[in-house]
């Protein structure tokens, strides 16, 4: 018996079904291929069936002896496709997308994971089989997870692989793989190769809905606590700008207008002429979906604005036959108008939240949702306005995603709580690696040179020191004015999630333990020894017995990100930096928190001059960081010790 008829006795036994004849022709076309290229990617329809393809190619390679990495590229998709079929196909098998690196230390033969979670782990591996690979061209995320690995084989799928992107191979991964080879297969080619091909009831698709430069500058202003007013107000008019547009924000902002400041950006907002965001993003989706093939087609919006808004986009369009679905309308209203639409009288219907039930069209083509609910169950009331029993007419499910933005996270969640719930949901989903909340910060790093203070980018006009001097010297009472900032949480998911690094600068930081070198120095000193040098505000933090920079506020007034690729200059340059001095020593013992992943250092001082010597204690903490970054981090404490030592021994001199 062949491996391939073997491992279809398998594949019906666990999970209940057997290749398709034209899978097994993909299969036998993969094998071929395997023989002559080291790098293959394979494209197939949505709903062909890859994932068994995936399986079958799995096995053929782990029953060679070769250890086997599978790349989704989300956690929804990694933890999807790890519950529904890897884990059942195979006992020796791993999944990792936290950022931990135990299956691969385990040595599972087969690990199913993420880009990011690989690139950190750097597992030995010898084939790697990339899902989505669509993705990974143009990706330096991949491309650093597959060179750092150098394994013998690539394999990806994809549903498309547009012709633009196969022109976008990174030359890294040619000089490891080799020159990628690609097989394609079409709808028609597989129904040649197979007449019971049947093509998939629906085919999801994402279009972004970019934010121009005007809801941009009002967006940040509400990201970096920039206006004053109401906390809760102030965190719906965020999430109504990103995910409901321009007109829906305005009309809230009016009503919330006595628990808000006014604000220039808002004004100049609120005052442009231009469609929304979300209106634009539906003018393209129009565009590229032609209304006479897909209507009628239903178009969900939660705001009333904004579903006025879409009315004059299709008025723009020169589509007539368009119905608004709105809370305002009777029951015999909803109702006439459903019924018009069955009988094709209508071809687009715009409905709000009370469209969401109730509603059986399944003559509906294409359903477009222009805002994701943050309740699973409404985002899946809606899918069933689209997912009926019908007949074999392909369906379109069209999302709008604002980057940059919670939204895109919030269509994980949705779908990933769908998902534990068994609900199929494998054909909505669409990577959206880089353009969720932390490609917001990542992208300003970058255009920054890939380091940046974070002061800068919270556009602080002062720093630690200045703040201290307006505060006193309080240090374990101080706050940051960006506290409660929702730009802080997504600096911390960039950071926790691997797409950015820190470091703490070591004058800033520097600067402040020598403040507390010489207030212990001004607790003994007398005469003209302090003059100059003490006051009472020294005195004052001199009497303190503990001295911890262990404030996660406080801290991000002394942080620096900065990009993967910069981390060997910075390292550098954190070393380079020396202090020579015979009456200055220093002492690091380090407590690393793998669980709640901080490192802290403490840090054992002493310092001689003028017959007295100081030797405080500080404390310095580092949180959202991997143990991995350990060395790199103490080299960081080095250097803000060094530059401790040469402010302190300064304040004599000068």
């Amino acid at each position: 018996m062949s491996f391939l008829e073997t491992f279809s006795e398998e594949i019906k036994e666990r999970l209940g079904f057997s290749p398709y004849p034209y899978q097994k022709t993909v299969i036998n076309d993969i094998l071929r291929a395997l023989g002559q290229s080291k790098f293959l990617v394979v494209s197939m329809p949505t709903g062909s069936g890859k994932t068994l393809i995936e399986l079958f190619v799995a096995s053929q390679l782990a029953s060679e002896g070769m250890r086997v990495l599978v790349l989704e590229p989300t956690r929804l998709l990694c933890d999807q496709m790890y519950h529904n079929f890897w884990s059942k196909v195979f006992d020796d098998v791993g999944e990792e997308y936290e950022g931990n690196c135990e299956s691969f230390e385990r040595g599972k033969r087969v690990i199913v994971s993420t880009p990011i979670t690989s690139a950190k782990c750097t597992p030995k591996v010898d084939a790697v089989i990339i899902d989505e690979v669509h993705h990974a061209f143009g990706d330096p995320r991949y491309i650093s997870a597959i060179v750092s690995m150098s394994p013998k084989l690539v394999i990806g799928f994809t549903a498309l692989l547009p012709s633009n992107k196969r022109y976008r191979v990174d030359s890294k991964l040619i000089q490891t793989l080799g020159a990628p080879s690609f097989l394609t297969y079409d709808f028609r080619k597989l129904s040649e190769i197979d007449p019971t091909f049947v093509l998939p009831k629906a085919i999801a698709d994402v279009f972004d809905a970019d934010m121009n430069g005007v809801e941009n500058v009002a967006y940040e202003a509400l990201l970096k606590n920039k206006v004053r007013g109401d906390y809760q107000a102030l965190g719906f008019l965020r999430y109504t700008l990103y995910s409901n547009g321009k007109e829906a924000f305005c009309e809230s902002l009016e009503n919330l207008k006595d628990r808000v400041s006014d604000n220039l950006p808002f004004s100049n907002l609120c005052s442009s002429t231009d469609l929304g965001h979300k209106a634009r993003s539906l003018k393209d989706i129009l565009n590229s979906y032609d209304i006479e093939e897909h209507k009628p087609i239903l178009i969900f919006t939660s705001r009333r604005s904004t579903a006025h808004e879409f009315e004059i986009v299709l008025h723009n369009l020169g589509v007539k036959r368009v119905k608004t679905l709105t809370g305002e309308l009777k029951k015999e209203e909803r109702l006439k108008i459903v019924d018009e639409a069955k009988r094709g009288l209508v071809d687009v219907i715009i409905s709000t939240h009370v469209g969401e039930e109730g509603i059986d069209i399944p003559e509906a083509k294409l359903l477009i949702m222009t805002d994701v609910p943050k309740s699973p169950l409404r985002f899946y009331q809606r899918l069933g306005r689209l997912i009926r029993k019908t007949n074999e007419t392909v369906k379109y499910l069209v999302v709008t995603l604002t980057p940059k933005t919670p939204e895109y996270d919030d269509l994980d969640e949705a779908l990933f709580s769908l998902s534990r719930e068994g609900v199929d949901v494998s054909y909505i989903i669409e990577s959206k690696t880089g353009k969720g909340t932390t490609s917001r910060i990542v992208d300003q790093v970058k255009d920054g040179g890939g380091e940046v203070p974070l002061t800068k980018l919270l556009e602080l006009n002062y720093e630690l020191k200045d703040y201290i001097l307006l505060k006193g010297f309080n240090l374990l009472n101080l706050t940051s004015p960006e506290d409660g900032s929702p730009y802080a949480d997504f600096i911390d998911r960039s950071l926790s999630e691997g797409e950015l690094f820190y470091y703490y600068r070591p004058d800033s930081a520097g600067e402040v333990i020598a403040k507390i070198m010489l207030s212990k120095y001004c607790q003994l000193c007398y005469g003209d020894q302090c003059r100059g040098l003490c006051n009472e505000e020294l005195i004052k933090l001199g009497r303190q017995k503990q001295y911890k920079l262990m404030k996660k506020e406080l801290l991000r007034f002394f942080m620096v990100l900065f990009t993967k690729e910069k981390i060997t200059e910075v390292e550098n340059n954190l070393v380079s930096k020396k202090y020579d001095n015979p009456n200055f020593r220093y002492m690091i013992q380090t407590n690393v928190n793998e669980r709640n992943k901080s490192v802290n250092f403490r840090v054992e001082l002493d310092a001689s001059i003028n017959g007295i010597t100081v030797y405080p204690m500080v404390s310095i903490a580092f949180y959202n960081v991997d143990k991995s970054m350990t060395d790199f981090l103490k080299n960081n404490v080095r250097a803000i010790c060094e530059e401790a030592g040469k402010k302190f021994f300064s304040y004599f001199t000068s």
